[in-house]
């Protein structure tokens, strides 16, 4: 019992406890070693958020929340009750159907959903959010949670997205911007006794891209394989620059009530993780890579933030009260507002100057990916048209599918007949009233 023993300890000293001797002579170095070592731990897991707030049928869209942070978010969230619909590059998956059944069963929660938006498609992000906003009365909407994200390693060649994109700018940004401007009514209509937030996941790497106003997009400059969170430093730094000018936008906004703004748009910096994508860019997408992070493991366990404790600063930004009361569009790291950030977050000309700049790129971009799905059509597909348009026990639903119905039907009768043909033309084609009467009357028999 540990008051016998303590007893032992206080009557006959200290050598009653085993290994005292050993204790004794490895104490005075194991001792701080490990004090300085759980001191580092403690540090390094961060802040942790203290604000609770009621998620009880409350929703959410959320990008990136199939792995990683994203996925700790939702566990969170779920299990507070709230409605989450995952964005996901497909939905005919078995592999997320199950991951889907099990999350619900883990939160005990049957409101997580997953629908279809590619982040690296502008098309599909489009069709997502025409869905969306195609509703009446509108959809409810509490916030949007950016997670989702693309890191290239080192090493690897230039990707690219359906949109002939490099993709850590076509996902990381080009995605999200298109998603959050796209349902953007779907925010601003929210009841004013609402509080919608946007939260955006940011990273210390923008601190190592530049905005290049001439080639937006990294599209004219040398992809730099060996460096490449230089680009994905830069999608996160558009990202932000994108934040800001939207939060004004939406500030700007006049509702139809008078109503202030009641949707916040803010940034937040969870540090560095434990996570799929520093697994990935540490090993540089390599086997060699994966057994040295192996090796090196105890060490990110004690520098690196777990899933839980990195999501904290977006639990901060889900729930504080204070948040709603500001102007938004600040940015978030340990659980509180972040002041010192990049000069360009201060520079409004040239956060609006991007917004615009990427409005036309984008949809210059869709211009020529409709053009290139026009040119892709299949000929199975047209053949299919072709069909149905001239399935005569189809319903006709727009006049060229009536003009090819009627053609099938005259070259059917072997002769040229009008719309609404006379007696004349009936006799000319070889159809008489008397044989349709017959006709009729063999039916009727």
């Amino acid at each position: 019992m540990p008051v016998n023993f303590l007893t032992s300890v206080f009557f006959e000293g200290p050598q009653v406890i085993p290994y005292w001797e050993q204790i004794k002579e490895y104490g005075p170095t194991v001792i701080p070693i490990g004090v300085s070592l759980a001191a580092l731990k403690y540090y390094f897991r961060g802040s942790t958020n203290t604000w609770e707030r009621d998620m009880h049928g409350k929703v959410f869209i959320v990008t990136g929340g199939t792995s990683g942070l994203g996925q700790q978010i939702i566990y969170e969230l779920g299990t507070r009750g709230a409605q989450l619909i995952l964005l996901t590059r497909r939905t005919n998956d078995a592999w997320l159907a199950e991951y889907i059944e099990d999350m619900r069963d883990r939160c005990n929660n049957p409101l997580i959903f997953a629908e279809e938006c590619d982040l690296a498609s502008l098309y599909s992000v489009r069709k997502f959010a025409t869905s969306w906003l195609d509703n009446t009365p509108p959809r409810r909407l509490d916030g949007v949670i950016c997670c989702a994200a693309e890191c290239i390693p080192r090493g690897k060649p230039r990707q690219i997205t359906t949109d002939g994109v490099e993709r850590q700018i076509g996902v990381n940004y080009l995605g999200h911007y298109q998603l959050l401007t796209l349902i953007a009514p779907s925010l601003r209509v929210q009841p004013p006794d609402r509080d919608v937030r946007v939260v955006i996941a940011t990273c210390s790497s923008q601190n190592l891209g530049d905005v290049d106003e001439q080639d937006l997009l990294w599209d004219k400059k040398r992809y730099p394989s060996t460096q490449p969170w230089k680009v994905y430093g830069t999608s996160k730094l558009l990202l932000g620059l994108f934040a800001r000018e939207f939060q004004s936008q939406l500030m700007t906004y006049e509702r139809k009530d008078l109503t202030p703004c009641n949707v916040r748009v803010n940034l937040v910096n969870p540090g560095l993780l434990r996570s799929p994508s520093m697994r990935r860019t540490l090993s540089m997408g390599t086997v060699w890579g994966l057994i040295l992070y192996l090796l090196m493991y105890p060490i990110w366990w004690l520098c690196l933030k777990s899933l839980n404790q990195g999501a904290q600063s977006f639990y901060f930004a889900l729930f504080a009260p204070m948040l709603m009361k500001i102007d938004g569009g600040v940015s978030i790291q340990e659980c509180k507002i972040n002041t010192k950030v990049r000069k360009e977050y201060s520079d409004e000309e040239l956060c609006k100057r991007v917004f615009e700049q990427t409005e036309k790129l984008i949809k210059e971009l869709e211009t020529r990916s409709a053009i290139e799905r026009k040119k892709n059509t299949t000929k199975e597909e047209q053949e299919k048209e072709g069909k149905k348009k001239r399935d005569l026990a189809v319903k006709p639903t727009t006049t060229d599918e009536l003009q090819s119905k009627l053609d099938v039907l005259r070259s059917s009768i072997g002769k040229e007949l009008p719309l609404f043909p006379d007696e004349s033309a009936l006799k000319a084609s070889g159809v008489t009233k008397s044989n349709v009467k017959k006709r009729g009357g063999s039916k009727k028999a």
